[in-house]
């Protein structure tokens, strides 16, 4: 998962390489969604919860999906905000993930 977030910027959200480890082989044809939570556990505002990523087509390894986090998300530089990733790929095929992160105001060199 990578997420480098700027506040009061367009950022994006992945899950790479989304794979089911029973079958060995990666899943691009899964159900995956985002939701972003503040250190209460509250929806942080400015956007509509849950947010669908898209799967990626062509690229290697499979599995890989994308999702826009708009400008408009109301955070703030410096707190502890959580993004809970959920992927349904059908039965006995369900993931589910927490990761923290901090954004921060993106500055000039």
């Amino acid at each position: 998962m990578t997420c480098i977030v700027y506040v009061a910027n367009t950022n994006i959200i992945e899950l790479v390489g989304l794979k089911s480890e029973v079958e060995d082989e990666f899943i691009a044809d899964a159900d995956v969604t985002v939701t972003v939570k503040d250190a209460d556990g509250e929806e942080v505002a400015g956007q509509t919860w849950p947010l669908t990523l898209a799967s990626i087509d062509g690229t290697e390894p499979e599995g890989n999906y994308r999702g826009i986090l708009k400008d408009t998300l109301e955070l703030t530089a410096g707190q502890t905000y959580y993004a809970h990733v959920d992927a349904d790929a059908g039965s006995d095929r369900i993931g589910h993930w927490e990761f923290a992160f901090v954004p921060k105001v993106r500055r000039g060199a």
